[in-house]
């Protein structure tokens, strides 16, 4: 169910979201946040989520449509959660692809008001650059992937950088019932697929002479979104990756590697063919 929070901030919409969203709570909440778009223009959103468990396939489906259309209309969302509900956070609001989107967890809740009033912060002393120690290759193996591979490869040894190849097979049905499959030709997880992609993976390590010391990692998500929380986690100091990503869905809300050079926590290198 949506639950309204009381905010005193202009142009601030905040709801918890718990247990398995329905039709039914799509129907009572939307209009609500469609009156707030019409009366204040661009808004931002602070969801809290707890015991939440996804959403019901008709449910996803409404959330699906209003985000194709109100895909501008907000200009930040903070999902606040357990860490263990950080891909549920980022499933519920993966539609609003160009918005600028942040996790935190419940003991950093200040913060992630404080992000949402976007309050300035005290401007630091420029730092001098530091040489990139972890380079991320981020690949869906296409031919801007393969240039993007050969530019890695060149930085990589230039600072003498570890390199991460990561490879993201999309999924749109959770293994936890966060909520229903609604498209059936997105692949599911399962023992074949992956060995599938490990193999193809390993193809194009070897097709792009990414060398022994490269490090091959498979994740299962949403790329938008999976290769910014891997970087995060990982502390990553660069991303290198193509120029395209649409695909799927993607052709729809955009491209994957204009969503990671939005919300990427460090510089980002885009490889144009």
């Amino acid at each position: 169910m949506f639950q309204i929070l009381p905010v005193n901030e202009k142009g601030i919409l905040a709801f918890k979201a718990s247990g398995k969203l329905t039709d039914a709570d799509y129907q009572q909440f939307l209009p609500i946040l469609e009156r707030l778009i019409r009366e204040s223009g661009r808004i931002s959103l602070y969801i809290e989520l707890e015991d939440f468990e996804g959403w019901e396939a008709k449910a996803a489906w409404a959330d699906v449509r209003f985000g194709l259309v109100h895909d501008r209309d907000f200009k930040r969302i903070a999902v606040v959660g357990d860490n263990t509900l950080e891909h549920a956070g980022i499933a519920l609001s993966n539609f609003f692809t160009h918005t600028d989107m942040r996790f935190f967890d419940k003991q950093h809740t200040q913060a992630a008001w404080e992000w949402l009033e976007e309050k300035p912060r005290q401007e630091e002393p420029p730092q001098p650059g530091q040489p990139y120690r972890k380079l991320l290759l981020a690949t869906d193996f296409s031919p801007h992937s393969e240039r993007a591979a050969h530019r890695a490869v060149e930085l990589a040894g230039h600072y003498r950088a570890r390199l991460d190849v990561l490879h993201i097979v999309e999924e749109m049905a959770f293994s936890t019932n966060w909520y229903d499959p609604v498209i059936d030709e997105i692949p599911l997880r399962n023992e074949a697929r992956e060995q599938q992609v490990e193999t193809l993976l390993r193809q194009f390590a070897e097709r792009t002479k990414l060398g022994t010391d490269a490090v091959l990692n498979i994740e299962w998500g949403y790329p938008k979104w999976s290769i910014v929380s891997w970087a995060r986690e990982k502390a990553v100091d660069l991303i290198v990756m193509g120029a395209s990503g649409r695909h799927g869905i993607g052709r729809l809300l955009g491209s994957v590697s204009g969503s990671v050079l939005h919300q990427a926590p460090c510089d980002v290198l885009i490889v144009r063919p």
